[in-house]
């Protein structure tokens, strides 16, 4: 009877400790998981907020910049003298009735045929070749030689169509540097217009835009005739940008067409168009389809949208895979036709429509951030804002995939699942343990009080020690002893003990867990890692534990103070490894900057161990490219910095030998030639000579030009 009695207890212990357990875990899983998709959402909210924000505040200096050289162009010396002496050329050749044979105007006719082709390719109705030839004999003659005859190979690095005209020889003396100039612009094009002829009297690349009138020509209606309009009303010294439109010339591709105009002191020449290439805005808005690097994940994505709600550059989605991206345009219901000419112009751009949410609030000037479906009919968290450029009317956008943001939370999931499967596995064992320990001193209490109620009045309780139970033993066998002495009180006495046999178990403590909240913020940005490596510093021990801590406090002092003189930021720091990066946050990678600091600091950790009685050697390795920085961690607040040239900072200062500095090709190219030595064995390492510095910091980290 009593072991029954003691093993009912103990199940009943077992299975309310138990169950107390699994009600707990299930209760904490559950709170975990709100909290934890609510980290999820806002986490890649503020992604989202805060990449918008980069990549808008990238395209409008960018853009801006592009703007500003271009303005340059309009009082440059060498644009306006050739402007003068092309636009005096060609318009000899129009005086002089200089023009081209009936042969040679078919054979300008049939080089159209280049471009017009392509149009056979989905049915598209040919442009008419008679409304591409130039009105002007000058504007035939010009286009004959240096476009249709021309057989370079580009067609930009003919210098002299050797026709023996005025022109050619003008054309060869300016063509060299005007030719130079749009390379460093990174443009297509640069086209010279004669204000009084209002036609393209120069192309560096040679197209069939040369000799057409941009107000009345072939060309006039689109981007380049939009940006010579834009001039009227554009402050002299200022540029104006037309919209992304096609262009027939440049294969039909979308491109941007950007206007100043050309003076020689108050006399206005003419113009000079740059024309750009969409490739360079998608360069600009990606990072250069850095996904991971932007922090986008497998299915984030930022692109521009214009004021026609159509994309102005390349989405993530077509550079994986074009065939896809058409395949599933059509399946949400795409327009075959937009669906043919996305695939003959290469690109969705000026063709793809967005039309959501984010694209209503932030084309009336707001900023968006939510949910929506974007143009593919996925549903992303997206964050959307204006663009302030000229007045084109863009915004941009970045997103992310609601699935991706889901894929995660199922994947905490599953390990919730896990852990609790361990946890009820090792619930039971404890309260199997826990039961037979709790239950373990009673069942000697109940042997001794069933002999007592037999009549055994001579029962010797065993000693429970000094808690409840103890005193229940002890009560016992003083009700024993009244029951020896008073028989007739027997009733009675049972009635307490009976009484005194309630026993009351006190719950178990059950643990609770604090969950923290975590935000990440990432900028991407250009810099200049130095990576410093110190050697030399004893182990602390015994006696010397004092000294060596005050030799690493005044090297660290030292490191801020030098940091700080330069304008440079320290991410890391160890005992014999510090990290620095120059250049955050400005236009370029401050390399000067960074060279200056690694002299300085090279130099002044030595000198202060050396005042303190002790002997270091302090390298430097110096790296640059794009970083990303950002706030990392729950419980502390750490500024890192993560990118490949942390890496290759760290190990060019590892290798470095004492009092040596080593950078790689990218901070190489920045500097002097004749400050650095090569590295022998080392194909990509220089090491900075002792001469004197590079180059003092400079006041201002933001001067610079993208």
């Amino acid at each position: 009877m009593s072991i029954a009695r003691g093993r009912s207890l103990r199940s009943r212990l077992t299975r309310r400790l138990v169950g107390l357990g699994l009600v707990s875990v299930v209760l904490l899983a559950a709170v975990n998981l709100v909290v934890v998709y609510g980290l999820l959402e806002r986490g890649a909210t503020n992604q989202l907020n805060t990449l918008r924000n980069l990549r808008a505040d990238t395209v409008e200096h960018t853009v801006e910049n592009t703007l500003d050289r271009v303005a340059v162009l309009g009082t440059d010396p060498g644009v306006g003298a050739a402007l003068a002496d092309l636009s005096a050329a060609y318009l000899e050749l129009d005086e002089g009735g200089t023009d081209i044979s009936e042969t040679e105007l078919d054979q300008l006719v049939a080089s159209y045929a280049e471009v017009t082709d392509r149009y056979d390719a989905v049915d598209a109705v040919r442009p008419p070749t008679d409304d591409l030839v130039p009105d002007s004999a000058a504007g035939r003659y010009v286009q004959f030689h240096y476009t249709a005859a021309n057989e370079t190979e580009p067609r930009s690095d003919l210098d002299d169509a050797a026709d023996g005209s005025a022109y050619s020889e003008a054309h060869a003396e300016h063509h060299p540097f005007l030719r130079d100039l749009a390379t460093s612009l990174g443009a297509s094009d640069v086209l010279l217009v004669d204000l009084t002829t209002a036609e393209v009297v120069y192309s560096v690349s040679k197209r069939i835009d040369l000799g057409t009138d941009v107000t009345t020509g072939p060309y006039a209606g689109g981007g380049l005739g939009t940006a010579i309009d834009k001039l009227e009303g554009t402050p002299v010294d200022a540029a104006a940008v037309a919209d992304t439109s096609f262009y027939l010339p440049d294969t039909s591709a979308p491109v941007v067409h950007m206007a100043t105009s050309v003076r020689s002191r108050a006399e206005v020449l003419g113009a000079v168009v740059v024309v750009l290439h969409t490739d360079r805005l998608t360069e600009i808005v990606t990072s250069g389809q850095q996904w991971d690097l932007l922090g986008l994940g497998d299915t984030g994505d930022a692109y521009l949208v214009g004021a026609d709600r159509r994309l102005r550059t390349v989405p993530r989605p077509w550079f994986d895979d074009p065939d896809a991206y058409l395949e599933r345009y059509l399946d949400i219901g795409g327009d075959e036709r937009a669906a043919e000419l996305m695939a003959f112009t290469g690109s969705p751009v000026l063709l793809q429509p967005v039309d959501n949410d984010a694209v209503d609030v932030a084309l009336e000037g707001d900023a968006f951030t939510g949910s929506t479906t974007n143009f593919l009919g996925r549903t992303t968290l997206t964050a959307a804002s204006p663009v302030d450029v000229a007045d084109l009317g863009w915004i941009v956008v970045t997103e992310q995939e609601v699935d991706e943001t889901r894929d995660e939370l199922e994947r905490f999931v599953l390990a919730i699942v896990v852990v609790l499967a361990v946890l009820l596995s090792v619930l039971a064992v404890v309260g199997v343990v826990l039961a037979r320990v709790l239950a373990r001193p009673v069942r000697p209490l109940v042997e001794a009080a069933g002999r007592i109620a037999e009549g055994d009045y001579h029962t010797e309780v065993p000693d429970l020690g000094n808690n409840e139970l103890g005193d229940v033993g002890r009560q016992l066998e003083a009700v024993a002893a009244r029951l020896r002495e008073q028989e007739a009180s027997i009733e009675a006495e049972e009635d307490r003990i009976n009484e005194m046999l309630a026993s009351v178990l006190p719950p178990a403590l059950v643990d609770r867990v604090r969950s923290g909240e975590r935000e990440l913020a990432e900028v991407v940005d250009t810099a200049t890692v130095v990576s410093i490596s110190i050697r030399g510093i004893p182990i602390p021990s015994g006696a010397e534990q004092d000294a060596v801590v005050e030799l690493t406090t005044r090297l660290a002092d030292e490191a801020a103070a030098v940091a700080q003189a330069h304008g440079v930021e320290r991410a890391q720091a160890a005992l014999e490894h510090q990290t620095f990066v120059a250049g955050r946050g400005t236009p370029t990678v401050d390399t000067r900057r960074a060279v200056a600091f690694a002299r300085d600091i090279v130099d002044a950790l030595p000198r202060a161990a050396a005042e303190l009685g002790s002997e270091i050697s302090v390298a430097a390795g110096l790296s640059a490219g794009l970083v990303a920085t950002g706030v990392l961690g729950s419980r502390q607040v750490t500024f890192g910095v993560w990118g490949t040239p942390v890496g290759a900072a760290v190990e060019l200062g590892d290798r470095a030998r004492q009092g040596e500095i080593r950078i790689d090709s990218s901070v190489f190219d920045e500097l002097d030639d004749d400050a650095t030595v090569p590295v022998d064995g080392a194909d990509d390492e220089w090491t900075l000579t002792a001469a004197d510095p590079i180059v003092e910091p400079a006041a201002d980290p933001a001067s610079g030009t993208v």
